[in-house]
């Protein structure tokens, strides 16, 4: 099956793509009458690398990327390349480094597959783990947000996300699971192993079926007022605290 290409836009993101896989842009578009010296520094890139340029009217960027904030810049590129999960490990393993791999759950909303994914690349995981289904696409929207991380990051996809899970414990990895305030509380567990997380949807948490996978459930202490938190903003903590018990995190 031939995939379709992807669009991406936003300074920063078309910016990423034309610096760290130029091959991969097949076409650039910039607002027409463009006076900003963001959007010359791309259109430069696009010469340098070949890649060709054309101009579109604004209302013409809008209707392309639904009204999303362009910026005045648009960009086709090839589809996302996605590894394998078990070759990430046993690549990580041998070259003496303690794998981390970030697992998505019913996450639907592209805005959160792109802030985890930027705090992910920032923190050092290996690699994030979508399922084919029921999972926002690492598309437009996404990698606006990720701010071009989805193009440093590895990204599996797997048409069975508890399975994937089973097959990483096998592989080594410990499977921890994220539920709010339920579990054991973060601080108090040894992140320091090999290792998956788990970040469960933006309203359900994570299926029964992938809970059953994990071997630990972690809980975020809280003492606000405040119930829950976002998907994102859960596994930016997380990811955190996993940097930090690594000695990879000084402040």
């Amino acid at each position: 099956m031939v995939e379709r290409d992807d669009l991406i836009f936003g300074v920063n993101t078309v910016r990423e793509a034309l610096e760290v896989c130029p091959d991969r842009v097949h076409k650039l578009i910039l607002v027409e009458g463009h006076r900003h010296d963001r959007l010359q520094k791309l259109l430069t890139l696009a010469k340098d690398a070949g890649v060709p340029v054309v101009f579109q009217p604004r209302d013409g960027l809008d209707r392309q990327t639904d009204r999303g904030l362009h910026q005045g810049v648009v960009a086709i590129v090839a589809p996302v390349l996605f590894s394998d999960h078990r070759e990430i490990v046993r690549s990580v393993t041998d070259g003496g480094d303690t794998p981390l791999l970030v697992a998505l759950d019913n996450i639907q909303d592209p805005h959160n597959l792109g802030a985890v994914a930027r705090s992910a690349e920032a923190l050092g995981a290996d690699a994030l783990i979508l399922p084919r289904h029921r999972s926002a696409s690492p598309g437009g929207t996404a990698e606006k947000v990720a701010a071009g991380a989805l193009r440093h990051l590895a990204l599996c996809r797997v048409p069975n996300l508890a399975r994937t899970l089973e097959e990483l414990k096998s592989d080594g990895l410990w499977i921890m699971g994220t539920a709010g305030e339920e579990g054991t509380p973060l601080r108090d567990i040894d992140l320091t192993v090999p290792l998956a997380v788990v970040i469960g949807g933006e309203e359900k948490g994570m299926r029964p079926v992938v809970r059953s996978a994990c071997d630990m459930i972690a809980s975020i202490p809280m003492t606000g007022a405040t119930s829950s938190l976002n998907a994102s903003v859960a596994a930016g903590i997380v990811l955190y605290e996993i940097s930090r018990q690594r000695g990879e995190t000084t402040t």
